[in-house]
Protein backbone atom coordinates (compact mmCIF):
# COMPACT_ATOMS: atom_id res chain seq x y z
CA UNK A 1 0.00 0.00 0.00
CA UNK A 2 2.78 2.44 0.94
CA UNK A 3 4.65 1.75 -2.31
CA UNK A 4 1.46 2.31 -4.29
CA UNK A 5 0.99 5.71 -2.63
CA UNK A 6 4.57 6.65 -3.46
CA UNK A 7 3.96 5.69 -7.07
CA UNK A 8 0.80 7.79 -7.23
CA UNK A 9 2.57 10.73 -5.60
CA UNK A 10 5.33 10.70 -8.19
CA UNK A 11 2.78 10.41 -10.97
CA UNK A 12 1.05 13.53 -9.63
CA UNK A 13 4.39 15.38 -9.56
CA UNK A 14 5.02 14.42 -13.17
CA UNK A 15 1.61 15.77 -14.20
CA UNK A 16 2.21 19.02 -12.33
CA UNK A 17 5.64 19.49 -13.90
CA UNK A 18 4.58 18.75 -17.48
CA UNK A 19 3.30 22.26 -18.09
CA UNK A 20 6.70 23.75 -17.32
CA UNK A 21 8.56 22.56 -20.39
CA UNK A 22 7.90 23.40 -24.03
CA UNK A 23 8.71 20.84 -26.75
CA UNK A 24 10.22 22.09 -29.98
CA UNK A 25 11.78 20.57 -33.09
CA UNK A 26 15.04 22.17 -34.22
CA UNK A 27 16.66 21.73 -37.62
CA UNK A 28 20.30 20.76 -37.10
CA UNK A 29 22.10 20.66 -40.45
CA UNK A 30 19.10 18.94 -42.00
CA UNK A 31 18.40 16.69 -39.03
CA UNK A 32 15.24 17.29 -37.03
CA UNK A 33 16.04 17.22 -33.31
CA UNK A 34 13.36 17.22 -30.62
CA UNK A 35 14.14 19.33 -27.56
CA UNK A 36 12.15 20.27 -24.49
CA UNK A 37 13.08 23.44 -22.63
CA UNK A 38 11.91 25.76 -19.88
CA UNK A 39 12.95 28.14 -17.12
CA UNK A 40 15.09 31.26 -17.02
CA UNK A 41 18.71 31.85 -16.22
CA UNK A 42 22.08 30.58 -17.47
CA UNK A 43 21.80 27.84 -20.12
CA UNK A 44 21.83 24.34 -18.65
CA UNK A 45 21.89 21.34 -21.00
CA UNK A 46 20.92 17.86 -19.79
CA UNK A 47 21.95 14.90 -21.97
CA UNK A 48 19.81 11.87 -21.25
CA UNK A 49 20.70 8.25 -20.57
CA UNK A 50 19.64 5.26 -22.66
CA UNK A 51 16.27 5.49 -20.90
CA UNK A 52 15.53 8.41 -23.20
CA UNK A 53 14.21 10.56 -20.34
CA UNK A 54 13.89 13.67 -22.50
CA UNK A 55 10.49 12.63 -23.87
CA UNK A 56 8.67 14.59 -21.15
CA UNK A 57 9.31 17.38 -18.65
CA UNK A 58 10.19 15.45 -15.49
CA UNK A 59 10.11 16.97 -11.98
CA UNK A 60 13.91 17.18 -11.84
CA UNK A 61 13.87 19.44 -14.92
CA UNK A 62 11.24 21.62 -13.28
CA UNK A 63 13.39 22.08 -10.16
CA UNK A 64 16.46 23.05 -12.19
CA UNK A 65 14.30 25.43 -14.27
CA UNK A 66 13.83 27.63 -11.19
CA UNK A 67 17.46 28.69 -11.56
CA UNK A 68 18.44 27.88 -15.15
CA UNK A 69 17.19 27.85 -18.71
CA UNK A 70 17.02 24.07 -19.06
CA UNK A 71 17.43 22.34 -22.42
CA UNK A 72 16.79 18.59 -22.64
CA UNK A 73 17.37 17.42 -26.23
CA UNK A 74 16.57 13.93 -27.48
CA UNK A 75 19.57 12.11 -28.97
CA UNK A 76 19.44 10.98 -32.61
CA UNK A 77 17.98 7.49 -32.63
CA UNK A 78 15.62 8.17 -29.71
CA UNK A 79 12.03 9.33 -29.95
CA UNK A 80 11.39 11.45 -33.04
CA UNK A 81 14.92 12.87 -33.33
CA UNK A 82 16.35 12.12 -36.77
CA UNK A 83 19.91 11.74 -38.02
CA UNK A 84 20.84 8.41 -36.45
CA UNK A 85 21.93 7.19 -39.89
CA UNK A 86 24.88 9.59 -39.53
CA UNK A 87 25.85 8.40 -36.04
CA UNK A 88 28.44 5.63 -35.68
CA UNK A 89 30.29 6.67 -32.52
CA UNK A 90 29.87 8.75 -29.37
CA UNK A 91 32.16 11.27 -31.05
CA UNK A 92 29.50 11.67 -33.75
CA UNK A 93 26.99 12.45 -30.97
CA UNK A 94 29.32 15.17 -29.70
CA UNK A 95 29.51 16.75 -33.16
CA UNK A 96 25.71 16.62 -33.38
CA UNK A 97 25.50 18.63 -30.17
CA UNK A 98 27.95 21.33 -31.18
CA UNK A 99 25.76 21.89 -34.24
CA UNK A 100 22.63 21.91 -32.08
CA UNK A 101 24.18 24.54 -29.78
CA UNK A 102 25.09 26.61 -32.84
CA UNK A 103 21.49 26.35 -34.08
CA UNK A 104 20.20 27.46 -30.65
CA UNK A 105 22.74 30.30 -30.39
CA UNK A 106 24.30 28.82 -27.24
CA UNK A 107 27.89 30.00 -27.01
CA UNK A 108 28.64 28.54 -23.56
CA UNK A 109 26.57 26.22 -21.37
CA UNK A 110 26.48 24.29 -18.14
CA UNK A 111 26.67 20.79 -19.59
CA UNK A 112 26.11 17.36 -18.12
CA UNK A 113 24.29 14.10 -18.31
CA UNK A 114 23.60 10.73 -16.78
CA UNK A 115 25.16 7.47 -18.04
CA UNK A 116 25.40 7.67 -21.85
CA UNK A 117 24.58 11.38 -21.62
CA UNK A 118 27.50 11.97 -19.24
CA UNK A 119 29.86 10.21 -21.61
CA UNK A 120 28.67 12.37 -24.52
CA UNK A 121 29.14 15.49 -22.35
CA UNK A 122 32.74 14.45 -21.62
CA UNK A 123 33.44 13.86 -25.31
CA UNK A 124 31.98 17.28 -26.11
CA UNK A 125 34.07 19.04 -23.45
CA UNK A 126 37.40 17.65 -24.68
CA UNK A 127 36.69 18.90 -28.20
CA UNK A 128 35.13 22.29 -27.49
CA UNK A 129 36.31 23.20 -23.96
CA UNK A 130 35.57 26.89 -24.58
CA UNK A 131 31.85 26.08 -25.02
CA UNK A 132 31.46 24.52 -21.54
CA UNK A 133 31.11 26.78 -18.49
CA UNK A 134 30.81 23.89 -16.03
CA UNK A 135 30.78 20.16 -16.70
CA UNK A 136 29.03 17.52 -14.62
CA UNK A 137 29.13 13.79 -15.26
CA UNK A 138 26.89 11.28 -13.47
CA UNK A 139 27.24 7.50 -13.54
CA UNK A 140 28.92 7.61 -16.95
CA UNK A 141 30.93 5.03 -18.85
CA UNK A 142 33.49 6.19 -21.44
CA UNK A 143 36.58 5.03 -19.57
CA UNK A 144 37.49 1.46 -18.65
CA UNK A 145 38.31 0.01 -15.23
CA UNK A 146 39.91 -3.39 -15.65
CA UNK A 147 39.09 -4.46 -12.09
CA UNK A 148 35.35 -3.80 -12.57
CA UNK A 149 34.29 -4.51 -16.16
CA UNK A 150 30.85 -3.23 -17.08
CA UNK A 151 28.00 -5.77 -17.27
CA UNK A 152 26.71 -6.80 -20.67
CA UNK A 153 23.52 -4.76 -20.99
CA UNK A 154 22.47 -6.61 -24.14
CA UNK A 155 21.92 -9.77 -22.07
CA UNK A 156 19.45 -8.11 -19.73
CA UNK A 157 17.37 -5.71 -21.83
CA UNK A 158 14.44 -8.17 -21.78
CA UNK A 159 14.77 -8.91 -18.05
CA UNK A 160 13.06 -6.15 -16.02
CA UNK A 161 14.03 -7.70 -12.67
CA UNK A 162 17.71 -7.75 -13.64
CA UNK A 163 17.56 -4.18 -14.96
CA UNK A 164 16.04 -3.03 -11.66
CA UNK A 165 18.85 -4.79 -9.80
CA UNK A 166 21.53 -3.14 -11.95
CA UNK A 167 20.04 0.36 -11.93
CA UNK A 168 18.50 0.74 -8.44
CA UNK A 169 19.84 0.30 -4.93
CA UNK A 170 16.28 -0.70 -3.98
CA UNK A 171 15.20 -2.85 -6.95
CA UNK A 172 11.76 -3.65 -5.51
CA UNK A 173 10.79 -0.04 -4.80
CA UNK A 174 7.81 1.62 -6.46
CA UNK A 175 10.13 3.85 -8.48
CA UNK A 176 12.19 0.91 -9.77
CA UNK A 177 9.02 -0.91 -10.83
CA UNK A 178 7.70 2.24 -12.48
CA UNK A 179 10.83 2.62 -14.60
CA UNK A 180 11.20 -1.09 -15.38
CA UNK A 181 7.73 -2.69 -15.08
CA UNK A 182 7.28 -6.41 -15.51
CA UNK A 183 4.40 -5.84 -17.94
CA UNK A 184 5.74 -3.19 -20.31
CA UNK A 185 3.31 -1.75 -22.87
CA UNK A 186 4.05 -1.28 -26.57
CA UNK A 187 5.40 2.24 -26.07
CA UNK A 188 7.92 1.09 -23.47
CA UNK A 189 8.95 -1.86 -25.60
CA UNK A 190 9.58 0.51 -28.52
CA UNK A 191 11.77 2.72 -26.32
CA UNK A 192 13.68 -0.36 -25.22
CA UNK A 193 14.20 -1.34 -28.85
CA UNK A 194 15.47 2.17 -29.66
CA UNK A 195 17.91 2.01 -26.74
CA UNK A 196 19.22 -1.37 -27.92
CA UNK A 197 19.67 -0.03 -31.45
CA UNK A 198 21.65 3.00 -30.26
CA UNK A 199 23.79 0.95 -27.87
CA UNK A 200 24.53 -1.63 -30.55
CA UNK A 201 25.75 1.10 -32.89
CA UNK A 202 27.83 2.94 -30.28
CA UNK A 203 29.27 0.30 -27.96
CA UNK A 204 28.88 -3.14 -29.53
CA UNK A 205 32.63 -3.69 -29.94
CA UNK A 206 33.83 -1.58 -27.01
CA UNK A 207 31.80 0.21 -24.29
CA UNK A 208 34.42 2.94 -23.84
CA UNK A 209 36.74 5.24 -25.80
CA UNK A 210 40.42 4.33 -25.30
CA UNK A 211 41.44 7.86 -26.35
CA UNK A 212 39.18 9.70 -23.89
CA UNK A 213 41.40 9.34 -20.80
CA UNK A 214 44.32 11.17 -22.43
CA UNK A 215 42.05 13.82 -23.94
CA UNK A 216 40.40 14.75 -20.63
CA UNK A 217 43.35 17.06 -19.87
CA UNK A 218 41.82 19.42 -22.47
CA UNK A 219 38.84 20.14 -20.21
CA UNK A 220 39.36 23.64 -18.83
CA UNK A 221 36.27 24.25 -16.70
CA UNK A 222 35.26 23.13 -13.19
CA UNK A 223 34.03 19.52 -13.16
CA UNK A 224 31.62 17.65 -10.90
CA UNK A 225 31.42 13.86 -10.79
CA UNK A 226 28.22 12.47 -9.24
CA UNK A 227 27.76 8.77 -8.54
CA UNK A 228 25.33 6.62 -6.64
CA UNK A 229 27.45 4.78 -4.10
CA UNK A 230 25.53 1.55 -4.88
CA UNK A 231 25.71 1.85 -8.67
CA UNK A 232 25.99 -1.71 -10.00
CA UNK A 233 25.82 -0.77 -13.68
CA UNK A 234 28.67 1.77 -13.80
CA UNK A 235 30.37 1.46 -10.39
CA UNK A 236 31.86 4.45 -8.52
CA UNK A 237 35.33 3.26 -9.55
CA UNK A 238 34.53 4.74 -12.96
CA UNK A 239 33.98 8.12 -11.31
CA UNK A 240 37.37 7.74 -9.63
CA UNK A 241 38.88 6.95 -13.03
CA UNK A 242 37.48 10.21 -14.39
CA UNK A 243 38.83 12.09 -11.38
CA UNK A 244 42.31 10.65 -11.99
CA UNK A 245 42.38 12.43 -15.36
CA UNK A 246 40.50 15.55 -14.22
CA UNK A 247 42.53 16.97 -11.32
CA UNK A 248 40.14 19.93 -10.96
CA UNK A 249 37.14 17.63 -10.48
CA UNK A 250 35.25 17.11 -7.25
CA UNK A 251 33.39 13.86 -6.69
CA UNK A 252 30.12 13.47 -4.79
CA UNK A 253 28.68 10.09 -3.88
CA UNK A 254 25.00 9.84 -3.05
CA UNK A 255 24.38 7.26 -0.30
CA UNK A 256 21.97 4.37 -0.86
CA UNK A 257 21.62 5.22 -4.54
CA UNK A 258 22.02 3.19 -7.68
CA UNK A 259 22.63 4.15 -11.29
CA UNK A 260 19.54 6.26 -12.00
CA UNK A 261 20.19 9.06 -9.53
CA UNK A 262 17.57 11.40 -11.00
CA UNK A 263 14.84 8.91 -10.05
CA UNK A 264 16.09 7.07 -6.98
CA UNK A 265 17.54 10.06 -5.07
CA UNK A 266 16.09 12.96 -7.04
CA UNK A 267 16.28 15.66 -4.35
CA UNK A 268 19.91 15.06 -3.40
CA UNK A 269 21.00 14.70 -7.02
CA UNK A 270 19.24 17.85 -8.24
CA UNK A 271 20.59 19.94 -5.35
CA UNK A 272 24.18 18.76 -5.82
CA UNK A 273 24.14 19.58 -9.53
CA UNK A 274 22.32 22.92 -9.08
CA UNK A 275 24.70 24.10 -6.35
CA UNK A 276 27.67 23.24 -8.55
CA UNK A 277 26.32 25.06 -11.61
CA UNK A 278 25.14 28.21 -9.81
Amino acid sequence: MFETLKKLKYGARVLLARGGGQPETIDVAGRSTVIIHGGDGPPFVYLHSTLGEAFMWFPFYQTWAKQFKVYAPTHPGFGASAGFDRIDTVEDMAFHYVELFDALGLEQVNLGGVSLGGWIAAEFAVRWPERVRKLWIAGAPGLWVEEEPLPDMFRYMREPAKLRELCFHEPNSAMARTIFPDDADDERRMKGYQALTVLARLVWDRPYNPKLAERLRRVQCPVLLVWGDKDRLVPPSYGEAYRKHLPQAEMKRIPNCGHLLMFEREKEFVEIVANFCK
